[in-house]
This record gives structure tokens, sequence and C-alpha cells, in this order.
């Protein structure tokens, strides 16, 4: 069972996990809404769709109770920063009240598995101290960044209090094919190139993240459900997932021209707010304990993202 299996980062775990055998998949939706790289991989026709909004507790303990799941993989979110920031109460009731529901539908419920709950490098907030380990405080101060630092809080709370077989993810900035939030910087870029247009950009240009490949995303989904469900005693614990690159985003813009060898007309508008001004991670545990790595080339990753949305364009 996958809460928010359609989405960005939902739809490739789901591709994943069939090209790996795995059967009786289920995922969560809102809306039918506009899922461009899940329908067009036809991933709505190989698994079972369950209308569902976390928020709504009944709704969440009636597809439990249906279908039963051994593990659930609880990704279903309210994922972009600038919405937190202009609805902060839809984003911690989808964040905060909606992990709660699905952790309580699982501890009422029994004998799941393993539950993989998403997290984010945002949850640890502004630290001095770089790169992020597993074991640093959570600190989150603005209203995205609280809602992940409630979520991860909530998913250990629930396996220190009742056993509940969680584990963690902290992910960087993912990128990748199907991402239609283009206020990100990688999707607005592809658009702004094929488009011909200029591209904004929120920020000084200076804020420094770490750009993950959304395939390697996947495989470290379900890298840590395969090891956890193998080795128990890893759940409680959290990972880091990361890469080698860390940019800031006139880097990143830099790095897209040279892989599709193109010139980006591009506007510093300076207006963001409640931006962390760096960001990446530690992921040598995810590499040791998980034997996960990023297996990405950054400027090949670019150019097979660059295909996928001309073709979405194109279409």
């Amino acid at each position: 069972m996958l809460t928010g299996g359609t989405g960005f980062i939902g739809s490739h775990i789901v591709e994943e996990l069939l090209k790996r055998g795995y059967k009786d998949i289920i995922s969560t939706y809102i809306t039918p809404g506009f899922r461009p790289y899940f329908c067009s991989r036809k991933l709505d026709q190989k698994i079972t769709m369950e209308k569902c909004d976390i928020r709504d507790f009944a709704r969440v303990k009636e597809i439990f109770a249906k279908h039963e799941p051994d593990v659930v993989m609880h990704l279903a979110a309210q994922a972009i920063v600038d919405n937190a920031y202009m609805g902060p109460r839809d984003t911690f009731d989808t964040n905060i009240m909606g992990t709660v529901n699905v952790l309580e539908v699982c501890r009422r419920q029994g004998e799941i598995k393993a539950i993989i709950v998403a997290s984010s490098d945002k949850a640890y907030g502004k630290s001095k101290r770089l790169p992020y380990q597993e074991d640093d405080a959570l600190q989150g101060d603005h209203p995205y960044d609280v809602s992940k630092t409630c979520t991860d809080l909530i998913a250990r709370t629930y396996y220190k209090t009742y056993q509940l077989p969680v584990v963690v993810t902290r992910f960087g900035n993912v990128y990748g094919p199907g991402d239609m939030n283009f206020s990100r910087i990688v999707p607005g870029a592809m658009e702004a190139i094929i488009k011909n247009q200029e591209l904004p950009i929120r920020s000084d240009g200076k804020m420094v993240r770490e750009y993950v490949y959304v395939k390697d995303v996947a495989d470290g989904y379900i890298k840590a459900m395969e090891v956890s469900l193998r080795d128990k005693k890893l759940f409680g614990h959290a990972f880091n997932f990361g890469s080698n690159n860390i940019f800031n985003v006139l880097e990143v813009l830099k790095g897209i021209e040279n892989s599709l060898d193109c010139k980006i007309d591009y506007k510093v508008l300076n207006i963001a707010k409640n931006e962390i001004p760096e960001q990446y991670l530690d992921w040598s545990k995810a590499k040791k304990v998980l034997h996960w790595k990023p297996l990405d080339d950054f400027a090949q990753s670019i150019h097979k993202t660059y295909q996928w949305y001309k073709n979405f364009y194109q279409k």
C-alpha cells in the first residue's frame, strides 16, 4: 500500500516495484487529477487504485481493512514550500494529522511488516553543521519544514511507543521525469527551454541544495523496505539519501545548459521566503547499511529528464 503512489516520486516507486516483480500493489489518490507520468506508463492499469484523502481517518481505516496490506509506504503529503507558507493549516493538517491517521490505522490493524515514512532534509531545519547526519536535531522553524519535522518525529514515536515497524527516509531535492511543480528549478528550467521563455528565479540564486535523481530515490525506498524486512533491528531508524550533486541554483542552471548544449534565459527575483540557505546530507549510513548509492550522472539524468518533458509538451 502506497499513500500518494500516483504522485511524482510515488509513480517511480510503483513503476520500479512492478519491474522487480512485486504484485498486489495498492495506491491512494485524492482526485483523478493530472498525473502525466503515472498515466503515460499505464500504471493505473497495473495496480489497484483507491480514492482517499489521508486527512479522512474513517476512509483510511476503511481501505486498510479492505486490503490488509503487509507493507505501507507513506508518501502522501502537501509537498510545496510556497503552498505551505500561504496555507499552513492545510499543510499541517495533511502532513501531520494525515501521518497520524495512517500510523494509527496501522497500529490498530496490526500485523503490518514494515512502514516506510517519507520525511525530508527539510526536517532538519537550519543548522550550522553540514552535512546533516541522522542523529542531528530536527528543528524546522517554518511551515513546510515544521510539518516534515513533525512527520518524522511522529513516525518514530509510533515505533518507540507501539513498536510499529517504521523506517524513515530523508531525501534531498528530487528531480526527474514527471515533476509537474514548475516552481522547482529543474522542471521550471525544462519548461523555459522548451517554450523558449524567461525563467524566474524566486531566490537569490545562491541557495545550495543536494539534487537526487528520482530513479535513485525509488531505489532507496525499496531498499529501505527490503533490508528492514530482513533485519528488524533497523526499525525505528532514519536514513539520509543524497548524491554528489551539491549545487546552488545558478550552478544547476549551468549544469543543465552544459548537458543540453543550450542557453537558459533567467531573471533573479530574490523574493523567496523561509528558504534554508544551505542543505546537504551525509548518506554514508544508507550506503553502509542498505547498500544503497546514487547511480545517476547529473548530465545524463538531466538529458533523460529533458527528453521526457519534450515528449510531454509535444503530446
